[in-house]
């Protein structure tokens, strides 16, 4: 079986398991969205918010429901990652867009090669830190959820690459649903991301 098989097959496996687990404890799953889009409001937040989020998704996949002492915990050990992370993630499109602006506007050829960098950095950078997110939520390290969530990005290309486009359908979807992006969208992404990658972003000797 080719890489490029075996990716889309995990990557659908693992979209089939995230709406039956969305089917099946539809409270908590509602539960977790709701909570991350009000957490997430001051904006500076993000980051533990979706932290908090991804340890509620494996509470539920774990033990089939929402363990609040252990999204405590998580949260407690890892909020400045999260803040990090979060901050990490606005800077490289930032980046993307102001060169693209300077491409746009004057037309020069290196601001459109920065810019179109800039914009797979983006992209990478995207994936690797949501996928740091769910090693966090496993109770992994720091430096080992961003240089392992980096290796599988690496070895992956084909997932990588399938990861961002299930996710922006399912935004585009739930936002067409509209109330479906508030009560759904969150958590259906979270448990998409652990469930893809449920067995090889576990911390070492779990």
């Amino acid at each position: 079986m080719t890489e490029s098989t075996e990716g889309t097959l995990s990557v659908h496996r693992a979209l089939a398991t995230a709406f039956r687990t969305v089917y099946d404890h539809p409270v908590s799953m509602v539960a977790i969205s709701v909570g991350w889009v009000l957490t997430s409001l001051p904006l500076i937040t993000i980051g533990p918010s979706t932290l908090g989020a991804y340890a509620a998704v494996r509470s539920v996949r774990e033990k089939g429901y929402v363990d609040r002492e252990e999204i405590v915990t998580t949260l407690r050990n890892h909020w400045l990652d999260a803040v990090l992370f979060s901050g990490l993630m606005a800077l490289f499109p930032v980046i993307a867009v102001l060169y693209m602006d300077q491409f746009i506007t004057t037309g020069t050829g290196y601001a459109g090669l920065f810019g179109a960098v800039g914009v797979y950095l983006a992209y990478h950078a995207w994936v690797v830190f949501a996928l740091a997110f769910v090693s966090l939520a496993n109770g992994t390290d720091v430096v080992e959820a961003v240089t392992t969530s980096y290796r599988w990005s690496v070895e992956r290309p084909v997932v990588t690459v399938l990861v961002g486009i299930v996710t922006a359908t399912l935004f585009v979807v739930c936002t067409l649903l509209t109330i479906a992006l508030p009560l759904v969208f969150p958590a259906l992404v979270a448990t998409f991301h652990t469930e893809l990658t449920a067995d090889s972003l576990r911390p070492v000797g779990n």
